[in-house]
């Protein structure tokens, strides 16, 4: 995105939502808001207040905390009513979860360097891994973030991803893209292990990365390749479903397009 056509007030106000949707940045106070979002306190205020007039932000004024507001759980409901690829993956987010008993999620990328869990399926085993949707997370990083790197080009991800950037990482993004499905093993949470595959959008781009995540008895490595296989599978059936390719399908969904 452009930015010299963004409105800083309006950047201001998006920026203020993103934070108060982080799980480690629940309930806090005005003093606090300013000093993570460096924004004067004036416009802060001028901010708060707005947004909680629209019910987009919540005041306790017992507690002097803001929160995000309750009108967000409406547009949040129409927002997943309304895009197709949501409802779409999270059907096949459910179905993964059944067979394979792991939490299953879905991630988009939402900043050029971040990505957000926007559907869950929770494991139903007594140990397993939980996951808060809008839950944020480098972009580098696990399977998931991985599935987004392996498609980007050599500027794009020396941009996002500087410090992992090495021979061995781009190999291990080749690899990923040859099989169809990336893997991490206690590379973000010790004892947490993942797998991943990516759903492509209609001009051949990452839009998900459909994942499994479990403690390390759950999904040790030996059960990887399996369980990265029938995600592949999910994932290209809701490419299709939305009616993406992937990249190296461009071509041929190009000549379908003008048939």
């Amino acid at each position: 995105m452009n930015e010299k056509y963004m409105i800083p007030s309006v950047d201001q106000a998006g920026r203020l939502l993103h934070l108060l949707s982080r799980v480690q940045h629940r309930n806090k106070t005005f003093g606090e808001i300013c000093e993570l979002l460096q924004i004067p306190r004036t416009t802060c205020l001028r901010l708060l207040r707005t947004l909680a007039a629209h019910g987009l932000v919540h005041y306790d004024e017992r507690t002097h905390r803001y929160n995000l507001g309750p009108y967000l759980v409406v547009l949040g409901a129409r927002a997943a009513e309304s895009l197709d690829y949501i409802q779409a993956a999270r059907s096949a987010v459910t179905e993964v979860a059944r067979e394979t008993g792991l939490t299953t999620v879905a991630a988009q990328r939402i900043r050029k360097d971040r990505l957000t869990y926007v559907v869950k399926e929770d494991s139903m085993s007594n140990v397993h891994v939980t996951v808060s949707l809008g839950q944020q997370f480098p972009i580098d990083r696990g399977s998931f973030g991985k599935c987004f790197c392996a498609y980007m080009d050599d500027e794009e991800l020396r941009d996002v991803a500087a410090g992992r950037y090495s021979p061995a990482f781009l190999s291990e993004l080749a690899e990923i893209r040859r099989r169809g499905y990336a893997t991490s093993v206690q590379e973000q949470v010790k004892g947490i292990n993942g797998v991943a595959a990516p759903v492509f959008d209609p001009g051949g781009r990452v839009l998900l990365a459909i994942a499994c995540i479990g403690v390390a008895d759950q999904l040790p490595p030996e059960k990887m390749k399996e369980c990265g296989e029938r995600l592949r599978d999910a994932a290209m059936r809701v490419t299709r479903e939305i009616g993406g390719y992937p990249p190296e399908s461009e071509e041929l969904a190009e000549k379908a397009g003008r048939s």
